[in-house]
C-alpha cells in the first residue's frame, strides 16, 4: 500500500475492511470498506453510512496495471460481497470522470455532482442534485453526508484516515 502502508492498523482497528485485487500472487489494486464514518479528502466531508449501510472508498489500482478493468473488477466484487452480507445500501464517491462507468456498471446512481476547491485556507463546495434521483435516496444522501444541494465555503481541513 506504498504510502499509505502506516494507516493500515489504524483502519483495522476503527472497523475498516481492506478488499484486494489479485493477479496470481500480486496485489494489483485495494479498496476499503467501512460501516462507520470515513472522511472524504476531496470534498472535505464525513459520510456516516446508516444502519445496515457502508461506504466504499480509497480504491486504488497500482500504476502497472491501471486501464486494465481492474478498478472495475474490485469495486463489483465488494458489491457482491456486501449483498451476500445483506448490506441494504453501499456508498461511493468519485471525482467527474474518475471511474464513472465502472461504478455505474457495478449498480451504482449518481446523487449528487460536487465541485471542491480550496484557497486562502477556504474550502469552496458546491453540490447540486442529479436530476431523476428519486427523493428518499437524495435525503438519505443528504442525510450520511450532512449536505445539501447549494454552495458553502468554510475553513479547509485535512485529515489522515
Amino acid at each position: 500500500m506504498g504510502r499509505e502502508a502506516n494507516l493500515v492498523a489504524p483502519r483495522f482497528a476503527r472497523g475498516c475492511r481492506c478488499f484486494g485485487a489479485w493477479l496470481g500472487h500480486e496485489l494489483v489494486g485495494y479498496g476499503w470498506w467501512s460501516k462507520t464514518a470515513e472522511w472524504i479528502g476531496e470534498v472535505q466531508r464525513e459520510i456516516a453510512p446508516g444502519a445496515g449501510e457502508a461506504y466504499i472508498w480509497n480504491c486504488v489500482t497500482l500504476d502497472p496495471h491501471r486501464r486494465k478493468g481492474v478498478f472495475r473488477s474490485l469495486v463489483t466484487s465488494v458489491v457482491v460481497q456486501g449483498r451476500a452480507e445483506g448490506t441494504g445500501r453501499l456508498w461511493i464517491a468519485s471525482m467527474t470522470g474518475v471511474g464513472g462507468n465502472a461504478i455505474e456498471q457495478a449498480g451504482f446512481q449518481p446523487i449528487f455532482r460536487m465541485h471542491s476547491a480550496s484557497r486562502f485556507g477556504l474550502q469552496w463546495l458546491r453540490v447540486r442534485a442529479v436530476d431523476g434521483v428519486h427523493p428518499n435516496l437524495s435525503a438519505a444522501a443528504s442525510e450520511a453526508m450532512s449536505i445539501k444541494p447549494g454552495m458553502s465555503v468554510r475553513r479547509s481541513r485535512q485529515k489522515k484516515h
